[in-house]
């Protein structure tokens, strides 16, 4: 049986390696010819159907030669996370969601930063004090010194992430000047966050969009120690 779909075709590829090859995107919509063969999907010798978001069986067809399976359905029979982007047009998938209230120190912490990064995990029941509040599970970065370079942390996500929380603000016993703190994603900056030289900590949250590296700057016009409380991922 073959039918005809008009549209944007999107499936994961089957039966093929791709390794080394150049990567193409487009765009637009073409009329495509695609055969239904009554394809069947087994997962450790099970026969399973693959469905959507709304619990409709998708069946998979070949086109040009090779058999394409949705997406969603085949993740989720693999045991992983889908999530669409419909404002970048991209799809996510995970092995598994991050739990409510997990502390970024403990699942991902900075694999370089600069020298005067320290960092307070729960488990050393060390804090520091933002406007006379305790905090842990973060770090604090900058300095106090002028004419010091650009203060940094740098973590590797793995694209397991949409957000990082937490709380930002002066650290108790520092210099406090208006300061800006810079955030990248995959090098492109994604949020600069003032804060104020007499301002209360403030809770932010970062949209990382389960990209691969986060990068936390603190640029070398700032002379204040800044700290970053409670920071959580989901």
């Amino acid at each position: 049986m073959k039918k005809r779909l008009h549209g944007l075709i999107a499936g994961i590829l089957i039966g093929a390696v791709i390794s080394g090859g150049s990567v193409y995107a487009a765009t637009g919509s073409k009329t495509i010819e695609v055969f239904y063969n009554n394809i069947k999907v087994y997962k450790d010798n099970v026969l399973c159907e693959l469905k959507d978001a709304n619990g409709t069986v998708i069946e998979p067809f070949i086109y040009n030669g090779t058999t394409y399976m949705p997406v969603r359905g085949t993740a989720n029979l693999a045991g992983m996370e889908v999530e669409w982007d419909g404002r970048t047009q991209s799809v996510y998938l995970w092995d598994e969601l991050v739990p409510g209230g997990t502390y970024l120190m403990d699942v991902c912490p900075p694999y370089e930063t600069s020298s005067d990064y320290e960092d307070y995990p729960s488990q050393s029941g060390e804090k520091f004090s933002m406007s006379g509040e305790k905090f842990s599970n973060g770090f604090t970065i900058g300095t106090n010194q002028w004419g010091m370079t650009n203060c940094f942390a740098l973590f590797n996500l793995n694209s397991k992430y949409s957000r990082v929380n937490f709380t930002i603000g002066h650290v108790d016993g520092s210099q406090m000047y208006d300061s800006t703190v810079c955030f990248y994603v995959d090098g492109k900056l994604i949020k600069e966050v003032d804060i104020d030289a007499e301002g209360l900590p403030k809770t932010v949250s970062i949209p990382v969009s389960y990209g691969l590296q986060l990068k936390v700057l603190v640029p070398e016009t700032n002379y204040s120690v800044i700290g970053f409380g409670n920071i959580t991922v989901e």
